[in-house]
């Protein structure tokens, strides 16, 4: 159903926003409860302007991102819709259009009348009777009896079986459509997969290409499997994961050697492709801050230390650069860092010499361990300052669920320096005696456990999801 609006002085400009391209001032869809509007959306060519080219009173200053209005793809997108809610198992679905077109723009409804879905009457699962464990194989699957016959979620379902046989030892398995009969007008389904699983494996010989400074004993030490282990398509990822974690590789890959697989043979061989990143890297920071003057960074790392992986770096960090002796600059304190001039803690430079020493496999491919040595120097603008040398040992380890455990064991001996209010307000000592040991070189030792749980659906930028920390 297309509405136009026009009148005799309004046709002629009208021809010429039709071959331009009207402006969408509005897209929507109404009668959808199924799917969301976005999920819709995503399935057609038409795109709606932005929300600030769509707003009645903000899209007349000519803001927002505007999107022009092609007829044809917007014909083809009727059919677009029912495709798609017949593929998710709405065979009856109904859709029409609803337009409303000015000089320059257009306003589209598409109206979705869904009807009653094909329904799931019986799902049978055949070929896992010499599985022991088979109802780890089935349970919770994506397309169950009585939900739409949605075909994406039989497809997602071939898809479970076999990745859930493939990490129990199967590499061959297939996944079969052994019956799909669907009556239109009781709009019920009867589907059935036929698994047909393969021989059980176990991982062959392991080959290592790609790497001129790396030792390949090593890269195999990195990896969550090895010869004679029953295959799994999870290790295999894992390994994968554990190439990149080491920091030694640009691209790294596991895959099956189908040079050397023979089929039915029950061996699985392996090859790993990985391409040697840079072995040592430099680098340096200048910034400039209100309460630090200037601040200056060094660095410098070294991958692949004595041969093994290891990785070891070194950093310098100062502040209060021009301020702080021995590198006071009278000039300086005088004019673009004079907010220090009456603080008594940037007297001294604030410095970090830190280094470090980690091992990416300690016992266990999971499992990294990290020495650090440091000195440092560090206060804040009026209320202390504090000076450590000392150092720390930890242990981190990736569980089975990519979850990251740590645990670090630090001791320090050092001592803190603040007046007796900022003593008693920051630091919660406000006796003489409680001032009095933390203004003596002491000894500092803890122990810290930390875990981190993140589920997100982009690591850089994300929308939805997770992050847990405890």
């Amino acid at each position: 159903m297309i509405a136009a609006l026009g009148g005799s002085g309004l046709r002629p400009a009208l021809a010429q926003a039709v071959d331009q391209g009207l402006v969408i001032r509005q897209l929507k869809f109404s009668g959808n409860k199924s799917f969301d509007a976005a999920i819709l959306g995503a399935s057609i060519a038409t795109t709606g302007s932005t929300a600030l080219a769509t707003w009645p009173i903000i899209r007349s200053l000519g803001l927002g991102g505007k999107r022009y209005l092609n007829e044809r793809a917007f014909r083809t997108d009727v059919e677009r819709l029912k495709t798609f809610y017949r593929i998710h198992g709405y065979l009856d679905v109904l859709v029409d259009t609803a337009v409303v077109r000015t000089a320059k723009d257009a306003f589209i409804t598409f109206r979705i009348k869904e009807n009653e879905p094909v329904r799931v009457r019986s799902f049978e699962i055949t070929g896992l009777d010499s599985l022991d464990d088979a109802h780890k194989v089935t349970v919770a699957l994506p397309l169950r009896e009585g939900q739409p016959f949605d075909r994406t979620l039989l497809l997602a379902t071939a898809d479970t079986l076999a990745t859930r046989l493939q990490d129990l030892g199967y590499p061959e398995v297939r996944v079969l459509l052994g019956k799909r009969e669907v009556n239109r007008e009781e709009r019920t389904a009867d589907v059935a997969l036929d698994v047909q699983p393969g021989v059980l494996s176990v991982i062959g010989e392991i080959h290592v290409t790609g790497t001129e400074t790396v030792d390949t004993s090593f890269v195999r030490s990195l990896l969550a499997t090895a010869p004679g282990r029953p295959f799994s398509s999870t290790a295999v990822g894992q390994s994968q994961r554990n190439l990149y974690r080491s920091e030694l590789f640009r691209f790294a890959t596991v895959r099956l050697d189908t040079a050397h697989f023979v089929a039915g043979s029950g061996v699985v061989p392996l090859t790993i492709l990985v391409t040697d990143g840079p072995m040592h890297r430099a680098r340096s920071t200048v910034g400039y801050g209100t309460n630090d003057c200037f601040r200056l960074g060094l660095g410098w790392t070294a991958r692949n230390a004595l041969g093994h992986g290891q990785i070891f770096d070194v950093a310098a960090q100062a502040s209060k650069v021009g301020v702080g002796a021995p590198t006071l600059v009278a000039a300086l304190r005088n004019s673009i860092c004079s907010a220090l001039k009456s603080d008594s803690f940037s007297i001294k430079l604030n410095y970090n010499i830190s280094t470090s020493f980690r091992r990416p496999v300690f016992i266990s491919p999971a499992n990294t361990i990290s020495l650090a040595l440091f000195a440092e120097r560090r206060s804040e603008f009026k209320v202390y300052q504090r000076e450590d040398v000392g150092g720390s040992l930890t242990l981190l380890r990736e569980t089975q669920n990519r979850i990251p455990v740590s645990l670090t064991y630090r001791l320090s001996y050092g001592r803190t320096e603040a007046d007796n209010v900022s003593f008693c307000a920051f630091f919660n000592a406000c006796t003489e005696n409680d001032i009095d040991q933390l203004r003596q070189r002491r000894l500092l030792a803890t122990l810290t456990a930390s875990a981190v749980r993140v589920r997100v659906n982009n690591p850089l930028d994300p929308s939805r999801g997770s992050a847990l920390t405890a």
